[in-house]
């Protein structure tokens, strides 16, 4: 069981965390509309056909409706912004901008939902986050790797993450598909298949690089790098150990994914933050850990309810 646990951390540390530089290295030369739609119609099917030949799956109309309504809100609107942001800024930059999802949804759950209370340290933690994200935005001087951030790209990911977490709050109230793997399989692939919609109508079809681009080993490798370790390897890894292990201890994610990002983007990509932008990455991240830390422990129902959508977190 605890050789199991690490594998499965590490997948979930590792495999999400490198999957920003693996989206990087796609739209650096695939339209990044069409590059989001093929890549989670793909998983989402893959997932479908893997629940419906290990078991029963549950897919009445209510329930595709339910998941269609998050594949849009979720998967169509925070990966059609983090696809187009990454041609703009920094991957271990979006890493971090990615990890605030837990403050919105904490910030969703006491002041809206009013299902939470604030502590002092989850308010700090909000705080550091807010202030970090607007270091971030901050154009950085020329001369920096890359050359500048795009503050327009920074706030396109901040709305897409917003998405995200007003989609895990609203799946509370929807009823969804069963068991765990179609419903999230269905709202990747609807979620996909509007994301190949988005990239038809903005004429992304007729700017399609060459068949050799698409079948070079750059593309090949990154995309299937997404489809498989992090759309499903991921997912699974993460699906089973929230079943055996503390929600708050599977939530150090948050905040080892961006690091992990950050290494790779330094190390395999040459990208260079300006002293401003660690920084703010540093204050998101220390927001991210406080939030989570400050958070009180969540009744039971709670418990099992968050969970759902977050194994759809497929970066």
């Amino acid at each position: 069981m605890r050789a199991r646990k690490l594998l499965a951390y590490a997948a979930i540390y590792v495999l999400w965390g490198g999957s920003f530089l693996a989206i990087r290295e796609i739209v650096a030369v695939v339209p990044p509309f069409f590059a989001a739609g093929f890549r989670f119609t793909l998983a989402g099917l893959i997932l479908l056909i893997w629940s419906r030949l290990t078991g029963p799956i549950s897919l009445g109309p209510r329930q595709l409706y339910g998941a269609s309504i998050l594949g849009l809100i979720m998967f169509t609107c925070l990966y059609a912004g983090l696809f187009w942001a990454e041609i703009r800024i920094a991957s271990g930059v979006a890493a971090v901008i990615s990890a605030m999802i837990p403050v919105w949804i904490f910030v969703g759950e006491v002041f809206l939902l009013r299902t939470q209370r604030a502590t002092a340290l989850s308010l700090t933690g909000i705080a550091l986050g807010f202030l970090g994200v607007a270091l971030l935005a901050l154009r950085s001087s020329p001369g920096a790797a890359p050359a500048h951030t795009s503050t327009l790209a920074v706030l396109v990911t901040v709305a897409g993450t917003i998405c995200w977490s007003a989609g895990t709050l609203l799946s509370r109230r929807l009823t969804l598909p069963r068991p765990q793997k179609a419903n999230a399989g269905w709202q990747m692939f609807s979620g996909g298949f509007l994301l190949l919609i988005l990239s038809a109508a903005a004429g992304e079809f007729r700017r399609l690089p060459s068949a050799a681009i698409l079948l070079s080993p750059r593309v090949l490798v990154s995309m299937t790098y997404l489809v498989v370790a992090a759309s499903i390897v991921a997912y699974t890894a993460y699906v089973w150990i929230i079943a055996h292990d503390s929600p708050t201890r599977v939530s150090s994610y948050a905040y080892v994914n961006p690091v992990f990002a950050l290494i790779l983007g330094a190390v395999l990509a040459g990208e260079r933050l300006a002293p401003l932008q660690l920084a703010g990455a540093a204050l998101v991240l220390a927001g991210v850990l406080a939030t989570l830390m400050g958070k009180p422990v969540p009744a039971p129902k709670a418990q099992s309810a968050e969970p759902v959508q977050a194994t759809s977190t497929a970066r």
